[in-house]
């Protein structure tokens, strides 16, 4: 008797094998690039080095950088631009074994669609992140601003925006571990309604001087008693009854309640030194840097800043917005099923200061920087800002950068 048709596979079993062909067709066209192009290459001057359009050369730069399967997805060209791409790298002399390489597992990605019948549908949902139309997009941007401000009426509470800034530097001791200074301001927190207190910031892992109650270097002035606030990036006269500290033996946890405060809003900065966090390059155990910023409160625009030293190599990160507020048990491997459905973009931008639009306090903002450059010793200038910008972020998401970590020098 015929056994019975295996069922089809579930949508999820489909997304996480897509993804694993995804993520091994980026690493064989990274290995490819890697012979040809240096580490530095942009988007601009890719198609020229490699003899082919622009927006093809675009779409091997994204295929072979991003360490998001969705990204990688969503770049894919068809068969024409694939083919057209593999006979450039072998006109760029790429070693037969690399073009091989690159041309099977692009082979195995187009047999897992034939043979699972994957509609194009399927392909958009898997590299989610795009809308087809401006009538779409201008649709759910709408929705979007709906979702905030019932989000307002029922929480009782907004900020006029949250700026999650992250320097990417290597440590001091040993170069090939990163260090990070996270600064993160909450500007023009206020409530509808009187709610109390609330939890405004939870201090992580910071330097030894702090971790044995010296909280100057922190600080940056002595007359502060709250630990890692940023007082000239900070709304001033901090009475006890608008902030509260309390030390956990996990960290420092600090509470805030805008009605105390005669001015009935607050903007409030705090910064994390978090030494040798990680390391530099890739490796078996980790192939990816991230960062993230937790989104608990309705807020109007969000900003994030990604600051990378000039002396690591050159990365191309990417940004993603989850309905996860941490990475728990139920983000796993289906990580991707939970991702916001609009276009959330990053680039590299050369001007660090905020738009006029953000309503964010220039000098407030210069302060938060000059306050964190301070504490690594080392100029604002010696850093590549990658922005992202989300306007009306849902409540209760986890905006995340991520990046290929670069392949450690002579292998």
């Amino acid at each position: 008797m015929a056994e019975p048709d295996a069922p089809p596979p579930s949508f999820a079993e489909k997304h996480r094998e897509i993804s694993e062909l995804a993520t091994r067709l980026q690493e064989s066209m990274r290995r490819a690039l890697s012979e040809i192009l240096p580490d530095d290459v942009g988007v601009r001057s890719i198609g020229r080095r490699l003899g082919v359009d622009k927006m093809l050369g675009s779409q091997a730069l994204r295929i072979a950088t991003s360490p998001d399967p969705a990204v990688i997805i969503d770049a894919l060209p068809g068969d024409r631009g694939m083919n057209g791409l593999l006979d450039a790298l072998l006109r760029q002399e790429v070693s037969s074994d690399a073009v091989a390489a690159v041309s099977g597992d692009w082979a195995a990605l187009r047999a897992y669609f034939d043979r699972h019948g994957v509609s194009a549908r399927e392909i958009s949902s898997i590299a989610i992140g795009g809308l087809d139309s401006d009538a779409q997009r201008r649709h759910f941007g709408k929705m979007q601003k709906l979702q905030f401000e019932s989000s307002v009426a029922i929480r009782g509470e907004l900020a006029n925006a949250e700026l999650s800034t992250w320097f990417v530097t290597p440590a001091t001791d040993d170069p090939s571990m990163i260090t990070l200074v996270s600064v993160n301001m909450l500007d023009g927190l206020r409530t509808i309604r009187p709610l109390g207190p609330r939890l405004v910031h939870r201090g992580t892992r910071v330097d030894s001087a702090a971790e044995a109650g010296d909280w100057s270097r922190i600080d940056g002035i002595h007359e502060s008693p709250i630990p890692s606030l940023v007082p000239k990036a900070s709304t001033p006269n901090l009475g006890p009854n608008t902030i509260r500290v309390r030390r956990l033996p996990q960290g420092t946890a600090v509470l805030a309640d805008p009605d105390e405060h005669p001015d009935r809003s607050l903007t409030l900065t705090f910064v994390d030194l978090i030494e040798a966090i990680g390391p530099a390059h890739a490796s078996v155990e980790s192939r990816t840097g991230e960062l993230s910023c937790q989104l608990s409160i309705p807020i109007r625009n969000l900003y994030f800043d990604v600051m990378f030293d000039e002396r690591l190599p050159r990365v191309e990160p990417t940004a993603a917005l989850y309905f996860s507020a941490t990475r728990g048990l139920e983000y796993g491997e289906h990580a991707e099923l939970r991702r916001f459905t609009g276009k959330v973009e990053g680039r590299f931008v050369r001007n660090k200061s905020l738009p006029a639009s953000s309503k964010i306090d220039p000098a407030k903002h210069a302060a938060m920087l000059d306050h964190a450059t301070a504490l690594i010793d080392r100029p604002l200038d010696a850093f590549r800002c990658f922005r992202v910008h989300i306007a009306y972020p849902p409540t209760f998401t986890r905006a995340v950068v991520r990046w290929l970590l670069p392949e450690k020098p002579g292998g």
